[in-house]
């Protein structure tokens, strides 16, 4: 997962963003990046796990736009996020929600799959990069409009 926060004159160091990370999801909030908008963030059922690719500003624009306390962090490498999944739902059954490449999408819900999950919602935003946005929970969980 990324950790990366070393200080510098435009990065915030709280947050470890940089002013033009900002700017660029700002634009992917406005749809330019992918397609995709602030609403489309905000009508998706709540999760407990939001995994956003730090590599997109839309995935970082949705996962700053979501309602959650934990958020999972790939810079295009799936391999940390994958194994902690696979511990946590080992153990219990908790819906993750994404806006992530195909790739880490396909890695995840095949997990999901072994683990009693299901996918519940994907949505491909198409821009420069094919964007999957999608929500994973537990099979026992209801339909999601």
């Amino acid at each position: 997962m990324d950790t990366d926060r070393r200080a510098s004159p435009d990065r915030d160091a709280r947050s470890g963003w940089r002013r033009r990370d900002v700017l660029a999801a700002g634009a992917a909030i406005g749809g330019l990046a992918a397609g995709i908008s602030i609403a489309d963030a905000e009508t998706f059922p709540p999760s407990d796990i939001v995994i956003a690719d730090t590599r997109f500003a839309a995935s970082r624009a949705f996962a700053a736009a979501r309602d959650s306390q934990h958020v999972a962090w790939i810079g295009g490498d799936v391999t940390d996020v994958y194994n902690d999944l696979d511990l946590l739902w080992r153990r219990e059954k908790v819906a993750v929600s994404g806006l992530t490449d195909y790739g880490a999408f396909f890695c995840l819900e095949r997990l999901a799959m072994d683990r009693g999950l299901r996918v519940a919602f994907k949505r491909e935003h198409r821009g420069e990069t094919l964007l999957i946005s999608w929500v994973i929970v537990p099979k026992s969980a209801g339909a999601i409009a």
